[in-house]
């Protein structure tokens, strides 16, 4: 699994136009993103990877992509302190944490890191179809 990253001027319409060219291609989305000052970040997973690569690159948005982990989480509190935790004891630096669904049960996130398999050994049972 991969996560997409584009990046961007923090001005109306940027969003608009990555959805619109993703939507266009019947492309489905879950995705994230922050803005501040001038710039914003969007993050992205999508349900056809390589239909959202391609369009990325004909609608001329770059983008970075990174593999990725699906982790499921019980949802109380603690359970975000003790994955992360786990993740620094293990010396594994988070580049992306994009929440993609919570339960009143489970709260699920895909994350890229540095080392995805070193994430994979700290994270166990956490990680969702592990390689």
């Amino acid at each position: 699994m991969s996560a997409f990253i584009v990046e961007s001027k923090n001005q109306p319409g940027q969003l608009a136009r990555l959805c619109e060219a993703m939507a266009a291609h019947h492309v489905n989305i879950i995705v994230s993103g922050v803005a501040h000052d001038d710039s914003g970040t969007v993050a992205f997973v999508a349900d056809d990877e390589a239909a959202a690569r391609s369009t990325l690159t004909n609608a001329g948005i770059e983008f970075a992509e990174r593999k990725a982990l699906t982790v499921r989480l019980e949802n109380i509190a603690g359970a975000g302190a003790a994955m992360f935790r786990a993740l620094a004891d293990a010396n594994v630096n988070i580049e992306l944490l994009l929440p993609v669904r919570v339960s009143d049960e489970h709260y699920f996130a895909v994350i890229c890191a540095q080392n995805l398999d070193v994430a994979r050994q700290a994270l166990g049972e956490h990680v969702i179809n592990p390689e």
